[in-house]
């Protein structure tokens, strides 16, 4: 019987400025904390002062988490025998949670085999998983997601799980006003991306799309002010709060849809050391021409402001968003980013095989081949006038 009926995923949220404290209410002996620097060790310490729980620091994660991270912390982990997993930091500070998670509770199993897509196994049964994200972007927090990178051939590999969802999301934005104006930007254009590409995901639904419309449109109207200079202290505060939130919006659209093909094309992020929100601001406009015209497209041009046909609109969308990114003053090509040309291209070969086989690929309405892969990272590279 063809099912009729969607369950939607995602943590228990607990919001709000100071809301980290909630962890101490949870009242476990032994947490393990992974963090992005010996900041996180001193914030996880004064959260638990005056308590009875023991708290260890795990891991500093500061760069894209590669699979040696997961291994190489392991046995601090297991030694330690934590009830609570408690990761403060951004995508990947909460990618290796996850996977810490997992190879904790699971320890014999392969890491081959905990790349078969939603097949691993329920958590949490030793520890409680709780995720504080300090970035406002990869939504991590929210998702059913972990990537790991290769550092020698710098491929990515996905473990893909709903019960990799943490218990729980904590999303103080406290910890986005000391964030630098540069991190917050291409944060937040990876938590864009995630929006606007679920909703045209193959198998989106009507909460999911709304989530992520919503997501898309409170980051196109409060990113400019939340890094902006002529706005005051209160003003900027209010925008963070609401990027912070959407960024886990978007995280729980695609946990329940699916990314787009920005995601499953990212590869020029790791061959030639981008930001991954640098890589999907280019990309995202080219992307959205290559899947067409599409109500959601127009959903989100019209709340915009836009009008016109569904052709006009995701013209005026694709515009928008190139704008957009102009204004915060980043680039709308990968020539214009500085990228090699000649490294660039010979490249593209490679990368349209293995983009050819992401699942993201094979959930977007933009129906690609082999000519359109080339095509798009063509595009990407030169923009719309070509060479």
């Amino acid at each position: 019987m063809k099912k009729s009926f969607s369950h939607i995923h995602m943590p228990t949220f607990i919001c709000g400025r100071g809301s980290i404290s909630f962890v101490r209410t949870l009242n476990k002996e032994r947490v393990a904390v992974v963090g992005y620097s010996d900041v996180v060790k001193e914030i996880a310490t004064d959260l638990f002062e005056g308590t009875q729980t023991e708290v260890r620091y795990i891991a500093t994660i500061d760069r894209e988490p590669f699979i040696s991270d997961l291994f190489d912390n392991l046995d601090a982990v297991h030694e330690f025998q934590p009830d609570l997993i408690l990761a403060i930091g951004g995508g990947s500070v909460m990618d290796v949670a996850k996977g810490l998670c997992l190879f904790y509770e699971y320890p014999d199993m392969s890491f081959e085999d905990s790349l078969k897509p939603f097949q691993l196994p329920e958590l949490g049964k030793k520890a409680v998983s709780v995720f504080v994200p300090t970035t406002s972007g990869t939504g991590s927090e929210t998702s059913s997601a972990a990537v790991f990178i290769d550092p020698e051939t710098r491929v990515k590999s996905l473990l893909l799980s709903n019960t990799l969802i943490p218990r729980y999301a904590v999303i103080d934005p406290d910890f986005t006003d000391s964030l630098p104006t540069h991190v917050l930007v291409q944060s937040a254009l990876d938590a864009l991306g995630h929006a606007i590409e679920s909703t045209t995901a193959m198998n989106a639904n009507m909460y999911s799309r709304a989530v992520a419309t919503q997501a898309a449109l409170d980051i196109l109207e409060s990113l400019p002010v939340a890094v902006g200079s002529n706005v005051s202290d209160s003003l900027r505060k209010q925008a963070r709060d609401k990027v912070h939130m959407s960024a886990s919006l978007a995280g729980v659209a695609i946990t329940n849809s699916f990314t787009g093909i920005v995601h499953s094309y990212d590869h020029p992020g790791p061959e030639f050391d981008l930001p991954h929100g640098i890589v999907c601001g280019i990309m995202l406009p080219y992307s959205m021409k290559l899947v067409g015209p599409n109500e959601n497209y127009s959903c989100i041009a019209r709340r915009l402001g836009y009008s016109g046909t569904d052709e006009e609109l995701l013209e005026q969308l694709v515009r928008h968003i190139q704008e957009f990114n102009s204004k915060l003053g980043l680039y709308n090509t990968f020539k214009e980013a500085g990228v090699d040309e000649a490294a660039y291209l010979a490249n593209i070969p490679r990368w349209s095989e293995i983009s050819l086989q992401g699942m993201a690929t094979k959930l977007s309405p933009a129906n690609m081949d082999l000519a359109k892969s080339e095509l798009f990272f063509e595009l990407c590279y030169y923009g719309w006038d070509g060479k």
